[in-house]
């Protein structure tokens, strides 16, 4: 089941789903003053839903965009050692985008995407998701372990199915 509610507040476009509390924004690190600042782009998608007939959840049909951009190429500032996972939720957070995500309480640390803007897994069918893709390439691991390089560009994008629509398949072993 899945609300369609729209946040008051921006603090409650972060949303752990394994965490008690989410008040602040989602990264507190800081760079060093001699370290040198990063800077990569991000961009969040759903083309393959513009066309809301697909969807099997009706209540996100109104979160979808009529040109499927949630949020466009934006450049974002990180530092050595930070993750596509933590660009995505600084991005999302500073732009007022709802983010609901999961993370594995095992030794990995792996991290699933659950929704963003309010588009979830499984919105559109059993095959249906969030993948993202680093400089045209989808990796075959999480967002929480790719580790970024100056000027990457990371896209977020939403596929119906398991990346096949998206030209990911192969990340998934397709």
């Amino acid at each position: 089941l899945k609300l369609d509610i729209k946040p008051s507040d921006p603090a409650d476009l972060y949303t752990p789903a394994n965490e008690q509390s989410a008040t602040s924004p989602p990264s507190e690190q800081t760079p060093e003053s001699d370290e040198e600042l990063h800077f990569c782009t991000v961009e969040i998608r759903c083309d393959t839903v513009t066309d809301t007939s697909k969807l099997e959840n009706e209540a996100v049909v109104g979160y979808i965009p009529a040109d499927g951009t949630i949020l466009e190429c934006t450049t974002v500032e990180f530092t050595p050692g930070e993750t596509a996972f933590d660009v995505l939720k600084r991005a999302t957070f500073d732009n007022g985008i709802q983010l609901e995500f999961r993370q594995d309480g095992t030794y990995t640390g792996n991290v699933n995407i659950e929704g963003i803007g309010y588009l979830y897994d499984f919105d559109a069918g059993a095959l249906s998701g969030w993948m993202y893709k680093v400089n045209g390439w989808y990796p075959n691991y999480g967002s929480s372990r790719y580790q970024l390089k100056d000027g990457d560009t990371v896209e977020w994008r939403f596929t119906c199915d398991l990346g096949n629509d998206i030209g990911g398949g192969y990340a998934v072993g397709g």
